[in-house]
Order: C-alpha cells, then sequence, then structure tokens
C-alpha cells in the first residue's frame, strides 16, 4: 500500500508540474513549445491551475526560503562550459512574433496579455482580467481562439432609466476575480485575490420600490451613484459626485437595507465590494495597509465602484483615545490619505465610499471631515410605518382607517427592522393556528391565510422599542455634524 501510494504521488507531482509549464508557456506567448508539450504529455481538460499558483510565483517563495535559511540568493542556472554539451544541445526555433508577447517595462499603466493573433491593448481600456488562464484553453486545440471581449470584457456602463431601472441592454459582469499583472509581486497579487472575495457578485434582489420611509436619503445616493452615469455631462469641476457618505442611526432603521438596494440596483454597471474588519484587518504587520491600498488599487481599477464599510466606528475609532496601538493608527493614517490624498479623485478614478455605523462619535474627526454628507437615518414616520406594514402584509389595506391609525400610534417608536419583526411574528401566528388544528398529515401543506389585525396588534405588544434613547443622541449629534439633506 505504501509503495502504491508513493508511486501515485509522484505521478500527481510530475502531472502538476506539466500543467504548470503548460499555463507558464501560455503566458510568455511561447505557443509552439505549449503545443509540443501538450501533443507530447497528452494534458486532458480534466483538470485545470489554480488561480492563486503560477511557477513565477513558486519561484519567488523558494528565492525567499532560500535567502531566510542561507541568507544568499539560490543559484538556478550557471554557464555551461562543456563544448561537448554545448555542440549536442539544438538551436532553439525562432519565436513567431505573432505569438510572442514582450514582458512589460514597469509603467504606470500595466499591459494586458491578448488572445493569440490579437494586438496588445491597454489595461485601462480593456478592463478586464488580464491572463487569467485556464488548462482548457491550453490543451483545446479544436477551438478556435476566444476574440478579446470574451477573454476582457469591456464595461460598458449600463443605460439606467428614470426610476432607477435598468434597461435590457447592460455590460458585461465584472465579478470574477482579478488576476493583477506580471508587474506585481506575487504578495501583491494574493492581498487582491484577498480583497477580491469581498466583491458582491449576485442580486440581491432588492429594489428602491421596497425600501420605504427613507426618501430623503435614497435621493441623495441617486445623486451620488445612479444620477451621474446618465448625465456625466453635468458633473464636472465643482459640481462633483459626492465622493463619500456616512450613514447614521439607530440600529435597525434601514443603513444596510439601503447598502443592499443600491448594489441590487447598479450591479450591471457598478463594482460593489462589501469591505469588512475581517479582510482589511490582518495580525501580521504592515500587512493591514497593504490590504486597503489594494483595495483602492483594485476598486479603481474597476471604476466605477463602490465600496462600502458597515459598522465604520470599528475601523476609524478616535485615534488619540487610551490604549490606541500603533499598527492601528498606521491603518487609520493610510486610510486618510487614500481617501483624499495626492492622487485622489481623479476623473477616472471613481470610488464612491459608503459607511454605516450607530456610533458616530466614536469616529475619529479626520475621517468626519472627509465624509462630504452625514445622513441621519431617522425612525419613520407616521406615513413610512404605514407603508412597511403595507409593504410586508398586503392584508394591511383591507383594514379599517381606525385600525391602521392606532397601528400608527403603537408604532411611534419603532425602527423599521422592529416593525419587521412584528409582521413576521404575526404570520407565524398563522401558521401556529393551521399547524395546532389537532393531527396533521406528515405531508402538511399550510393554506396561505391573512393576517388578521388583532394578531398584529399582539405581536407588536411583545416587541419593546430599543432605540428610543440613542435616537436623541444621535439627533444631537446630527444638529452639531451632520450636513444631509
Amino acid at each position: 500500500m505504501s509503495f502504491e501510494q508513493d508511486k501515485r504521488s509522484l505521478y500527481e507531482r510530475r502531472r502538476n508540474i506539466l500543467y504548470l509549464v503548460a499555463n507558464y508557456f501560455s503566458i510568455m506567448g511561447l505557443n509552439q513549445s505549449r503545443q509540443a508539450l501538450l501533443d507530447e504529455t497528452h494534458l486532458t481538460e480534466e483538470f485545470e491551475v489554480c488561480d492563486n499558483i503560477d511557477l513565477d510565483t513558486i519561484y519567488q517563495e523558494y528565492c525567499s526560503y532560500y535567502l531566510l535559511k542561507f541568507g544568499k540568493q539560490p543559484r538556478v542556472v550557471k554557464r555551461n562550459e562543456s563544448n561537448a554539451v554545448q555542440s549536442a544541445v539544438p538551436a532553439l526555433p525562432q519565436r513567431k512574433q505573432s505569438g510572442y508577447r514582450k514582458r512589460a517595462q514597469p509603467t504606470g499603466k500595466p499591459l494586458a496579455v491578448a488572445p493569440r493573433g490579437e494586438p496588445e491593448a491597454d489595461i485601462n481600456d480593456i478592463k478586464g482580467l488580464g491572463t487569467n488562464l485556464v488548462v482548457s484553453q491550453l490543451v483545446n486545440q479544436q477551438t478556435a481562439p476566444l476574440p478579446i471581449e470574451a477573454v476582457n470584457p469591456v464595461p460598458a456602463v449600463a443605460k439606467i432609466t428614470e426610476n432607477g431601472n435598468h434597461s435590457a441592454t447592460t455590460m458585461a459582469s465584472l465579478r470574477p476575480f482579478i488576476r493583477l499583472h506580471e508587474n506585481y509581486s506575487s504578495e501583491w497579487k494574493e492581498l487582491a485575490d484577498v480583497v477580491c472575495r469581498d466583491l458582491i457578485k449576485k442580486d440581491l434582489q432588492q429594489r428602491w420600490s421596497q425600501v420605504k420611509g427613507l426618501d430623503s436619503a435614497i435621493k441623495l445616493l441617486k445623486e451620488s451613484v445612479i444620477t451621474p452615469l446618465q448625465y456625466p455631462q453635468l458633473f464636472v469641476g465643482l459640481t462633483k459626485p459626492w465622493r463619500c457618505v456616512l450613514l447614521h442611526g439607530p440600529p435597525g432603521t434601514g443603513k444596510t437595507l439601503l447598502a443592499r438596494t443600491l448594489c441590487s440596483e447598479t450591479r450591471d454597471s457598478i463594482t460593489f465590494f462589501n469591505a469588512t474588519a475581517a479582510t482589511l484587518i490582518s495580525k501580521w504587520r504592515g500587512e493591514s495597509e497593504k490590504l486597503i491600498r489594494v483595495l483602492y488599487d483594485v476598486a479603481k481599477f474597476y471604476a466605477p465602484s463602490i465600496i462600502f464599510i458597515d459598522e465604520f466606528d470599528g475601523l476609524a475609532s478616535r485615534r488619540d483615545s487610551v490604549g490606541e496601538h500603533e499598527a492601528s493608527k498606521r491603518f487609520k493614517n493610510e486610510f486618510l490619505s487614500l481617501i483624499d490624498g495626492l492622487d485622489s479623485g481623479t476623473d477616472d478614478e471613481r470610488v464612491f465610499l459608503l459607511a454605516s455605523t450607530n456610533i458616530p462619535w466614536e469616529i475619529d474627526p479626520a475621517f468626519l471631515r472627509r465624509f462630504e454628507k452625514k445622513i441621519l437615518i431617522d425612525l419613520p414616520d407616521a406615513q413610512g410605518r404605514s407603508s412597511i406594514i403595507n409593504e410586508l402584509l398586503p392584508e394591511y389595506s383591507d383594514w379599517s382607517a381606525k385600525q391602521q391609525e392606532e397601528l400608527e400610534r403603537i408604532t411611534v417608536h419603532f425602527t423599521g427592522d422592529e416593525i419587521r419583526i412584528a409582521c413576521k411574528e404575526a404570520s407565524m401566528m398563522v401558521i401556529r393556528d393551521q399547524i395546532g388544528q389537532g393531527p396533521q398529515p406528515a405531508n402538511l401543506t399550510v393554506r396561505p391565510t391573512a393576517v388578521k389585525f388583532t394578531q398584529l396588534r399582539a405581536a407588536l405588544d411583545k416587541i419593546k422599542p430599543a432605540s428610543l434613547g440613542l435616537i436623541e443622541k444621535h439627533k444631537e449629534w446630527n444638529r452639531k455634524y451632520g450636513n444631509g439633506p
């Protein structure tokens, strides 16, 4: 059994090396050498090279390990001084210009590797994924080369109607992981992969019409993100779109709901990052600063982009607080320079920062200064509460005006989420009533039944509003520092 395991391990190791070599040949444009390798080794489409590894990465990590262990760089090749060996080595064939790609020199704009037969293109024009190659593209020679749009999709801005809905023609998805260009080190490529895990790739099924009682905040978000896409000629110079908006208010008032809706409504035209402390904070010295910089680099690469940070006070607390760690200060300083630094705010790097917090008074004043709009997400008014209940329980519109007025009076200090919980509890009462009617078959199908006023009234009595004291503190802070609509 041990012999069989060793034999299988040897086979897998050699097979993986061959796949890595074939992938490297394709990246370097050595198409003839790659084809010869494929023909001789019979590689199939059963396996593909993972995104987080290549020969260049392995080589750099080996050099780092050797330098750390022996204090010097390793020697990989040496001059061959044997004439006999030199005469025995055949001359290398000339590489065709069409299949060869020159390695880009370190410049401000990297070059993306185009498919065979296509010219090289600037990465800011393509906005694609670079050389994100798989083995199926290497070994399947019967398939015609992919067009440039298939490998590196061009992010054409989606057409958005006046009510914020998307038209039928939308841009190609930009959601796959980014393979940064070859001038980046393996460390920065790895950090970019970590950051790209926060990309929202799916439709969250949330629309503006479903959000009730937050009209002023919705209007400002559309003004900051959607309207500049519709009328870019109007938002120039002093009227550039808002770049930083802070949403503050008690828990449950709808701050995260607004972010979810903005992500759903703009997912075909804007790249959305849901950045969290788990992604941006690292235990390794200096890596947190690199992560926040990589996040902004990737967001600028895929501009227009939205970076949403929930519970922003956890990342941007006051720097003068007692016990503030040096690593936390360095991270915040780097973050501040990226939000409003020398290279921020250019026309071709539109990055919108959206943050939310329950305790804005804990945020460092330097961060507050950079937020152009600080919006209080207040408790819903009577009309807003009525709209929320009607959205969750359609039968609400059939109730009498007296019953509706009573519900508005009972929920005067409720947040939107507390009203949702009450409506859910009332719906669960309907299910409990149907299940509790004696023995039921195993394949019981619950009949949809409308929620009654008495059930919702009983559900509301079970919930105590928890934000009454906190909302007064938010209003006081908003009078001093807020500048929302």
